[in-house]
């Protein structure tokens, strides 16, 4: 069964892709993925040599199955192949499937020793297709891998595309950069207030129904505690690296996926000189924002599962030195409060003569103590589905 048609705004996106070498920003849910399946079709010639890089392995799986749907684009039943390149294709296969043309995914570190080692003939290549393109900085492999073949080849075509606007309003003049990197000049915006998007997509409007459960008690603790210890965070790492931009670096920007990349940003020039305890901070600040988005989508024993983990990963082996810095805030006030609001979602401690005889001899059955009572609290959303 064939994919419907491309919109007639995804259809204007594509040919300003294939019309001029430019960076294309899409809104998340307008269809990036069938976007690329067209350009990559289109490109996927045996006479043509495409290159697609910095795509993840769903992306590539993504578009193995829209290539299975989709003829090529040269009026026959056949369909478009995506080649994938991995660790394990050696460099004499790699050879022959460059020669051979047509679409090829590989990762950007065999691309780059590919193209260093002259195994990749820049002369045959037509262009590159990059993905998620708003990962791509002056000190990735995937700006090398540009530079390399737009200094040999200076014919290759560069379109790039991402679905996430939002990381090109992080840090100075982001989207400068990231179009230096990328040696594009031209920029294709397309958010989902553009006005042939809101007509295409009104045309076909679904009813949407919206639910709204609130929190239980108990999470609302946990995401306090855990905003707690983010917020103490921040203010030792600001205090302990002078570098970071305090204005940007705060607790309502650590809401936002991009807040861990922004503060390596930031620190990536003076990282060297940073010691292993501002180190250990950055990335127990990443488990932290990690813990705040668990607490809604993980149920009672799934968060506490991941927290104890937490807590075994900082206890170092016996007669072993710590191989990093203890984490700070685990010692803090709010971290005990989120442990113990944690466990009290599934147990709670009872004395031993309160409990009836049939539930002490389950709990002896599951190798708990008769002083345990199991509350297992059940998500608030599985209770309004």
């Amino acid at each position: 069964m064939s994919p419907p048609p491309l919109l007639p705004f995804q259809r204007q996106i594509l040919n300003g892709l294939l019309d001029e070498d430019a960076l294309c920003i899409v809104a998340r849910g307008l269809g990036i993925e069938r976007i690329l399946a067209e350009l990559g079709r289109a490109c996927a010639t045996p006479q043509a040599l495409v290159f697609l890089i910095n795509a993840s392995d769903t992306d590539e799986d993504d578009l193995k199955h829209l290539f299975m749907q989709l003829p090529s684009g040269e009026q026959t039943d056949q369909h478009t192949h995506l080649q994938i390149v991995k660790n394990e294709t050696n460099s004499a296969l790699r050879a022959q499937l460059y020669r051979r043309g047509g679409l090829v995914s590989v990762t950007s570190r065999i691309l780059i020793l590919d193209l260093l080692n002259s195994v990749v003939p820049v002369e045959l290549v037509t262009g590159v297709i990059v993905c998620n393109a708003s990962r791509v900085s002056a000190e990735s492999i995937e700006a090398f891998v540009l530079r390399v073949i737009r200094q040999q080849n200076p014919r290759a075509f560069v379109k790039a595309l991402s679905d996430a606007p939002e990381a090109f309003t992080l840090g100075f003049a982001p989207l400068e950069k990231t179009l230096k990197a990328l040696s594009l000049r031209h920029v294709h915006l397309w958010p989902r207030f553009h006005v042939d998007v809101q007509n295409d997509l009104s045309a076909a409007a679904a009813p949407v129904i919206e639910l709204r459960q609130p929190q239980t008690r108990s999470m609302i603790e946990l995401q306090q505690a855990a905003l707690d210890c983010v917020s103490a965070m921040i203010s030792e790492l600001c205090s302990s690296a002078k570098v970071l931009d305090p204005q940007t670096i705060n607790v309502e920007a650590s809401l936002f996926r991009y807040f861990d990349s922004m503060i390596k940003k930031q620190l990536s020039p003076y990282w060297h000189r940073l010691s292993t305890r501002v180190r250990g901070m950055v990335s127990d600040l990443a488990s932290l924002r990690r813990v705040a988005e668990l607490i809604t989508s993980y149920d009672c024993v799934s968060l506490q599962r991941y927290l104890d983990t937490l807590l075994l990963s900082t206890k170092p082996d016996k007669g072993y030195m710590p191989s990093s810095v203890p984490a700070t805030w685990l010692s803090s006030d709010s971290a005990n409060i989120l442990f113990a609001v944690s466990r009290s979602r599934l147990f709670r401690r009872l004395p031993a003569d309160q409990l009836p005889a049939p539930t002490k001899a389950k709990l002896r059955d599951m190798g708990l103590p008769e002083n345990i009572a199991p509350v297992l609290e059940v998500p608030p959303k599985l209770q309004l589905l």
